[in-house]
């Protein structure tokens, strides 16, 4: 070929991109620093189950769209060595000669090295016809089916275009060699051989062209090619396709810890209050994973299939925020990098908050979880959001009105609703319980919470927890009026220093008292003192309430007897199951109800759809779009219906052009029971409940309530049992 034409290519190709990727990569530099680089062997073995392995690619809910990702993926793979090859060829005449023509006497007198040579090229030969499978797919897919995931993208038609021409112009070189000069070459026959099969295909179509066409499609196609492969190069950078150079590491740099199972967000960053990290205020105070985080956002959209905020018209896409600021910090590369704003004079960046972002897109996230879950490149969405909240809090003390009595609640009496500290145990007060501290021991420290100790439904729930526990024997005790408020919501609602003040005390408390192990019947509080408290000191063994009467079931602790003749549907809380894994323990404890047919959700277990109360959403007013918690009842009545009645029309929930339309469902719907294991899940289905006028049709339970209700009860509900272990096996 042409050793100058292919230098130039290579030096103009790969100067632009250095200099644009310094760019890039000066802005990660100017972020805030953060240790990913701690336990390689985790982080490699991560990098090849997702990364190399496309692990997440081929969920359930875009199996079709994943394995097509995979062919082209495989195939950029594997033709990168080609690619090689062919830069190779274009200075040297002898490689062209040997990688082209396999009668060379190099290949005779390295018959094993041959082998291998062919198989590689059956290997590129299947891969690259997949690769235009996958091209063409998702032209089809853009073109005519539309998903709504799928924003309208010329470059995405660009990058497809450029993927097509990859494969067609290695075809093209390759098929030309099999044209023959004469018709006495031995190997160049315009026949099939079958370690090149498509581009066996092509030569044979090229044959009756002659030789001298097929040799000028062969050059053409070898320079495309490298033209190509230059241009990608550089037009990665500057678009979504940035995830072909950014995913890998991504994934390599993932936030570890939590669990195949757990999402990013189970476990939030913790601050040095100390040392004034009060948040993000601008880009340089997110960390440089979170820039690469923006850098590899593919726009593919699954963050947004069922994603409660999204799906009820709510001022957030989590592909939104990343796309808004990744485009802001590359028009202000500059101003990030070294200071000087658009003026050219040294000015202070701006806040992300009026300039990238609006103030509703923070505060809408339910930090449901299912960005992360649904991510293939691991994106941690929900900290980062959580980081601009803590500056909105603790800094500027910006943030919605509602909230404000929710933390002086917190500070002043221990709970979120402000009442008072002294009433804490009232919910208990006939059922003479032992208090942690009194003399006895006990196995299980019984964290009621703040909705089990001062809402009204929610402590009946805890009154018939405590049944349960009493009828199997266990040995447990609560703080009684000296409990208080994990902290979750204030975390999850920016206030980082109430958060921490009351982790601090609880865990210094706990500690000294000697709790060992920690019963929960709320997800949230679950969570936070299974993930968050070892930070501060506090590790326990911590149980929640579905499992640890799972337990009690399978070892024959306990005995449900009462027929239910009920209709019922289980709605997962994202705390209990997207962050935490917990899907199996719940539904074996309603399988074992006698009479109960418990029918699914489609938006259930990992793909569960949330009730809009996390991220501190429980304590927030929802005015924009349609209600969260209406959109999840919806479904739950349809589900109902249609197992009431199968001829009842049951819309995909997640059909590519409208996903979440069983939310849309107005009717009243089948009668049964929605059974819920999580307090705020309980406020907010109960409240829509009412908003529907579904109060004859729906009722709403815990799994506790369901389970005392159908107890086979023998032992006296006021007598407390001798320790007892129960040791909950992790799901």
């Amino acid at each position: 070929m042409s050793p100058i034409i292919t230098g130039l290519l290579l030096a103009i190709g790969v100067s632009v991109f250095v200099m644009t990727m310094a760019g890039r990569i000066g802005v990660l530099l100017a972020m805030k620093k953060e240790n990913r680089l701690d336990n390689i062997p985790q982080r490699v073995s991560a990098l090849v189950r997702f990364g190399l392995g496309q692990k997440r690619m081929v969920d359930p809910e875009e199996f079709t769209p994943g394995l097509m990702h995979i062919l082209i993926y495989a195939a950029f793979m594997v033709l990168a060595l080609r690619t090689i090859m062919m830069f190779v060829m274009g200075f040297s005449e002898t490689a062209l000669v040997l990688l082209t023509d396999l009668s060379d006497p190099f290949w005779a007198a390295h018959p094993a090295l041959l082998t291998v040579y062919k198989l590689y090229l059956l290997a590129k030969d299947v891969v690259a016809a997949g690769a235009l499978l996958g091209a063409a797919y998702f032209v089809y897919l853009r073109a005519s089916v539309k998903p709504d995931r799928v924003s309208p993208s010329w470059e995405a038609y660009l990058i497809l275009g450029f993927i097509s021409g990859l494969m067609v112009t290695e075809f093209l070189f390759g098929g030309s060699h099999m044209v023959p000069r004469e018709q006495t070459m031995p190997l160049a026959t315009g026949n099939f051989v079958w370690w090149e099969p498509v581009t066996s295909v092509f030569g044979m179509a090229m044959k009756p062209l002659g030789y001298t066409v097929a040799h000028v499609l062969g050059v053409a196609g070898f320079w495309i090619h490298l033209a190509i492969v230059l241009a990608f190069l550089n037009f990665l950078p500057w678009g979504k396709h940035f995830h072909v150079i950014t995913g890998l590491p991504n994934v390599f740099f993932l936030r570890l810890g939590q669990g195949q199972r757990n999402t990013q967000s189970a476990k939030l960053p913790t601050p040095n209050l100390e040392k004034e990290e009060f948040g993000a205020a601008t880009l340089k105070d997110l960390t440089w994973k979170q820039g690469l985080d923006l850098y590899s956002c593919t726009e593919c959209g699954r963050c947004q299939t069922h994603c409660p905020t999204y799906i009820t018209g709510k001022p957030l896409t989590h592909k939104g925020v990343n796309q808004d600021l990744k485009h802001w910090a590359w028009e202000n590369q500059m101003w990030i990098e070294e200071g000087r704003g658009p003026s050219g004079t040294v000015e202070p960046l701006p806040e992300i908050i009026g300039s990238a972002l609006k103030a509703e897109t923070v505060w809408a996230c339910t930090s449901c979880g299912w960005c992360e879950t649904a991510c293939p490149v691991f994106i941690e969405n929900v900290p980062r959001l959580i980081d601009m909240r803590r500056y909105q809090v603790q800094v500027k003390a910006e943030f919605p009105p509602e909230i404000q009595r929710v933390f002086e609640g917190m500070e002043r009496q221990g709970n979120p609703w402000g009442l008072g500290q002294d009433k804490r145990d009232e919910w208990a007060q006939d059922l003479a319980l032992p208090t942690w501290g009194d003399g006895g021991t006990y196995e299980y420290l019984f964290f009621v919470g703040c909705a089990g100790s001062y809402d009204d439904k929610q402590k009946k729930v805890s009154r018939a927890l405590v049944k349960i526990l009493r009828e199997a024997g266990v040995s447990f005790a609560t703080l009684s009026k000296q409990e208080m408020c994990n902290g979750d919501s204030a975390r999850r609602m920016g206030n980082e220093y109430l958060y921490q003040t009351l982790a601090k005390t609880n865990v210094e408390s706990w500690n000294a008292m000697g709790v060992k192990a920690v019963i929960t019947q709320c997800p949230h509080c679950f969570n936070t003192i299974k993930n968050e408290y070892p930070e501060f000191g506090g590790t326990y063994r911590v149980i929640n309430h579905t499992q640890l009467i799972n337990e009690l079931l399978k070892e024959k602790r306990i005995k449900l007897s009462a027929v239910m003749n009920e209709k019922l549907t289980y709605h997962d809380p994202c705390y209990l199951g997207r962050h935490n894994g917990v899907y199996d323990a719940p539904r074996e404890v309603l399988k074992a109800i006698p009479g109960l047919e418990v029918v699914e959700m489609q938006r259930s277990q990992r793909e569960g759809f949330c009730c809009g109360a996390g991220g501190g959403r429980m304590w927030m007013e929802e005015h924009i779009g349609t209600r969260i918690n209406h959109n999840r009842l919806n479904e739950a009545a349809l589900t109902l219906k249609h197992a009431e009645d199968p001829s009842t029309p049951y819309p995909s929930a997640t059909d590519k052009q409208k996903p979440g339309q069983v939310g849309d469902y107005k009717e009243p719907g089948g009668k049964g029971v929605v059974a819920v294991a999580c307090p705020f899940c309980s406020t907010m289905l109960r409240d829509a409940v009412n908003d529907t006028g579904r109060e004859e049709r729906i009722k709403v339970k815990d799994i506790t309530e369901l389970v005392a209700d159908a107890l086979e009860v023998k032992q006296g509900t006021g007598t407390v049992a001798p320790s007892v272990a129960v040791n909950a096996k992790p799901e």
